[in-house]
Formats: structure tokens, C-alpha cells, sequence
């Protein structure tokens, strides 16, 4: 397996061989997206191309000009594709590569149906964001993907929120009140679903320490 970045051209080249229409639709929208918020000049798509040359897996992503956060903004295997690892192993190489570039944390936002692909990997969530999905944004550690876990486990959330924590905090809080029902019941299940992955409260309770010693 390689990673490499494809241009604009390639990438739409890449997805044309995208045979099933959801993991297509996503494909598109994914580039409408950087369309309108990236220029393709500064950043293109990270691919994993398989021993055969073909293209496995996708990542749209972006270090800030500070090296300060790694953001992810679409993750994304198609179909017939999935269940073999080839995410995991483009996020590793993704965050390694940041890692390089002396690159401090990660931040991301989930739908409730990659969480558990998230989880798995030890990442957190902090809350919902403006639109319902699961903020994330944690330190990267010095092992990488696989530094997570252990991370997440052993480190007090204050310290896994450092100096971000009040942009988190404004990131995610009162979010839960613009839901609707639907929306709602959702969010409910997957807090359920996390149980300690789901940290509103542990912020909630840094944030309230935090300002009782300002």
C-alpha cells in the first residue's frame, strides 16, 4: 500500500471508476465541498493505492500554516472496498505525516455512523456541533494512530483539552437545544452508544474548575 495526493483532475478521474452510487454521491460531494472552501493548488486529496494500483481509499484533510492542528474534514472508502483496514491505515499515514511536520493535535467532526470506526481508534468526543455531528479534537500523540487509545484512557480530560478548551466549549455547547425531535433521539442512542467516549460532561466540569480559578 502507497499514499500519495491526487490534483483535482486525478481525483475526478479516481472517483469515475466509482461504481456504486452512494460511495459516488459521497465521492461528489466531498469534492463540491473543496471546491468551494480549498484551492486544489495548496492541498489536494490523500489517496492509498492498493499493490494493484487501484484506489482504495480517500482523505481530504489540512494542516494549518502554524502547524498547529491537523483537520479532517472527509473520510471515505468506497463500498466495495470497505472492511479492510484501508481507512486506518490512511488516517495513520495522514496523522504521521503531520507528526513530521511537528503538527500539536487533530480535530474532526463524525456522523453517527462513522463512530464507531472512530471509537475503535480511541478517539473522544467533546459534544455536537452546530449541525448535530460529534466534535473531536485531542492532542496528537507521539506514536501516532495507534497513541490514541492509550492517550484517551490514561490522560485527564483537562489535559487533553489544554488551552483549546474554550473553543471547544464554544465549538459544542447549547448545540442540543437546535435539534428536533429526530435529531434528538439520535443524539440520545449514540451517548448511549459511547458511554466514557462522550466527554460533554468532563468538559463541562474543566470548563467550571477553569473559570472558578480566573
Amino acid at each position: 500500500m502507497t499514499t500519495s495526493t491526487l490534483n483535482r483532475d486525478e481525483y475526478i478521474s479516481s472517483i469515475s471508476a466509482i461504481t456504486d452510487l452512494e460511495s459516488r454521491r459521497f465521492a461528489d460531494q466531498a469534492l463540491a465541498w473543496w471546491d468551494r472552501h480549498f484551492s486544489w493548488n495548496a492541498q489536494g486529496c490523500n489517496v492509498l493505492t492498493d499493490e494493484n494500483g487501484n484506489h482504495v481509499c480517500y482523505l481530504f484533510g489540512k494542516i494549518d500554516r502554524y502547524s498547529e492542528y491537523l483537520t479532517i474534514y472527509n473520510l471515505f472508502t468506497p463500498l466495495i472496498e470497505q472492511r479492510q483496514g484501508y481507512a486506518h491505515e490512511l488516517l495513520g499515514s495522514v496523522i504521521e505525516d503531520a507528526l513530521k511536520r511537528y503538527t500539536r493535535r487533530i480535530t474532526f467532526s463524525s456522523v453517527s455512523d462513522s463512530l464507531d470506526f472512530y471509537t475503535a481508534l480511541g478517539f473522544i468526543f467533546w459534544g455536537i456541533n452546530d449541525i448535530g455531528n460529534y466534535h473531536c479534537d485531542l492532542p496528537i500523540p507521539k506514536e501516532g494512530l495507534d497513541g490514541f487509545s492509550e492517550m484517551t484512557q490514561t490522560v485527564e480530560s483537562k489535559v487533553l483539552l489544554g488551552e483549546k478548551i474554550e473553543k471547544i466549549y464554544t465549538k459544542v455547547n447549547d448545540n442540543e437545544k437546535n435539534l428536533t425531535e429526530k435529531q434528538q433521539f439520535r443524539v440520545n442512542a449514540d451517548r448511549i452508544r459511547l458511554a466514557e467516549k462522550w466527554n460533554f460532561e468532563e468538559l463541562q466540569e474543566c470548563k467550571a474548575q477553569r473559570a472558578a480559578t480566573i
